[in-house]
């Protein structure tokens, strides 16, 4: 049993045929709307298609945000080794000698692997 609305009370027994279609026609229109949410709410395929979408969505932003990170601290890790004409300052000379020097480590050591 429904409880009355107290929005749109029932037609009483001096409504005209006016006002009691009025209030069958609003009564179809919100059992069509509650059919309708009880479907969606059962309607798994649509749910599952719902949840890959925002599942997807949220992917998209972390790697959206992933790469604004990673074009940021590039930025600032060029930005420690360069001046501002873009030429390697002392921090720099020290990154790329350090570089240098660990990848010649990694050539003697495969080197020294191959032999053995």
């Amino acid at each position: 049993m429904t409880m009355p609305d107290p929005q749109h009370p029932e037609p009483d027994g001096d409504a005209s045929p006016e006002q009691i279609e009025a209030d069958i026609a609003r009564t179809r229109e919100e059992l069509g709307e509650t059919v309708e949410q009880l479907t969606s709410a059962f309607d798994v395929k649509a749910q599952a298609k719902q949840q890959v979408g925002q599942a997807t969505e949220r992917a998209r932003q972390q790697v959206d945000d992933v790469k604004d990170r990673a074009a940021q601290q590039f930025s600032a890790a060029r930005d420690a080794v360069t001046d501002d004409d873009g030429q390697l300052n002392r921090n720099g000379w020290i990154a790329a000698s350090v570089a240098g020097a660990g990848v010649a480590l990694g050539i003697y050591l495969v080197i020294h692997a191959a032999r053995r």
